[in-house]
This record gives C-alpha cells, sequence and structure tokens, in this order.
C-alpha cells in the first residue's frame, strides 16, 4: 500500500512538477459553474398530478425496501468516488490512490458549486417534508431544496469522468452512477424528477471538467494512476 503511494506521488511529480491539487475556488475559475438554472426545466409544480404520482413512487419503494437496499442507500450518502469500489474491485480504494482521490474531491466541489444556486432557486419542497408517509432512512438534515439531486449529480459527474478512465468498465460504471442516483429514492429523500435533472446536471458538469486544460492536467496524471493500480495497460488520456 505504502509502495502505491509513494509511486503515485513520484508520478505526479514526473509528470506535472510543481503542480498541486486545485481548490475548490481555483477550480470554479478553471471550470465555470454549469448555470443548471437556464439549462434545466423546472421541477413539477406541488400541486401537479405528477408531484402526486412521484411522491406515491416512493411510498411503493419505501413499502418495499430491504435492509440491505437501505444499507446500500445509507452508504451511498457520502458522495465518494470510492464507493465504486463494487465495480472496480478491491484495488480500488484510497489509500493507494492519492492523485485519484484529489481529483474526485474537485469533481464532487465542482457539483456543488453547480448545484447550489439550483436548488437555492427552485426551491422544492423535499418529499418527507411534503408528505408524512414518506420516512427516510437516511441522514436529512433539515427540509433543504429537492430540486436537482447533488447526490445525483456528483454520482454521474464521477462516473462520466471515471468511465473515461476505465472504458473497459464504462457499462457497469454508468449503471453505478445510475444505483448512486436512484439510492436517493429508495432513501426517501428526492422525487423521480429530482435525480433525472442531476444525472443531466452531471453530465454538463462532467464534461465541461473534461474540456477544461487545468482539469485535464491532474485527470491525466490520476488516469495514469488508477489504470496502473488495477493492472490496466496505459492508454492515451
Amino acid at each position: 500500500m505504502m509502495k502505491r503511494l509513494i509511486l503515485g506521488l513520484i508520478l505526479l511529480a514526473l509528470v506535472f512538477p510543481g503542480t498541486a491539487p486545485l481548490s475548490a475556488a481555483k477550480l470554479s475559475q478553471a471550470a465555470p459553474a454549469v448555470d443548471l438554472v437556464s439549462l434545466l426545466a423546472p421541477p413539477p409544480a406541488q400541486d401537479s398530478d405528477q408531484a402526486r404520482a412521484e411522491l406515491k413512487e416512493l411510498v411503493e419503494i419505501q413499502k418495499k425496501r430491504t435492509k440491505e437496499q437501505e444499507a446500500y442507500a445509507q452508504g451511498d450518502v457520502e458522495k465518494d468516488v470510492f464507493r465504486f469500489a463494487d465495480v472496480l474491485g478491491d484495488k480500488f480504494k484510497e489509500a493507494d490512490l492519492p492523485l485519484t482521490a484529489a481529483l474526485f474531491k474537485e469533481v464532487v466541489a465542482a457539483s456543488k458549486a453547480s448545484v447550489d444556486p439550483a436548488k437555492k432557486f427552485f426551491d422544492r419542497t423535499r418529499p418527507y417534508a411534503a408528505d408524512k408517509d414518506i420516512n427516510p432512512c437516511v441522514k436529512v438534515e433539515g427540509p433543504g431544496e429537492s430540486y436537482p439531486s447533488g447526490h445525483a449529480t456528483a454520482g454521474t459527474a464521477m462516473a462520466v469522468i471515471l468511465a473515461q478512465m476505465v472504458p473497459e468498465k464504462k457499462a457497469e460504471i454508468f449503471a453505478r452512477g445510475w444505483a448512486f442516483a436512484y439510492n436517493r429514492m429508495v432513501g426517501g429523500v428526492h422525487y423521480r424528477s429530482d435525480i433525472e435533472a442531476g444525472r443531466i446536471a452531471g453530465t454538463l458538469i462532467g464534461y465541461r471538467l473534461l474540456e477544461t486544460p487545468s482539469f485535464r492536467k491532474e485527470y491525466k496524471a490520476a488516469k495514469a494512476e488508477l489504470r496502473g493500480a488495477l493492472d490496466l495497460p496505459q492508454t492515451e488520456p
């Protein structure tokens, strides 16, 4: 484990001498936040048929969810790329992948920078605040705003970038990204339209980052580190 950590740090120094991970502030300057208010359709009105149908769907999911599904949703509360280890295997762990860990923390920060203004603008009531029959099985922090889902956005953005790093597992990575989003419905904290909007947002953010030169520098080093750890051949970034 220590050997891989040292190799990762050496790789960063060799490929990009003097390069330090971008701070959230520098990242937002390098890749401006996506204007989700302009790009996304507004959520369904709270008294609309669609909103009622979405609440009903969450109640049905709640009735059928198993303890295993609850545990899975609870694990996905943390916006952590290493939740994708169930796709990439036991070699995909933070302790051995410092460059990869740093890169995806920036992805999560970029997602939040785009999502937070949209949440405040749309100001959608959380499902458990709208319907007393919905009992979340994951931790909630006050009523908050529901649309778009920040977890669905971050999970999708991570999947977009991770799939470019390990295209051999692209289908599985995107399926896991969808599960990350759907677990917010299992948890009872988001409507379907929240996570669908989050998947659109995450796709836009992921590709915005991949087109940002300063981000790509770190991406190239992290990709080399990750593919080496997974015993995959190195490819063009």
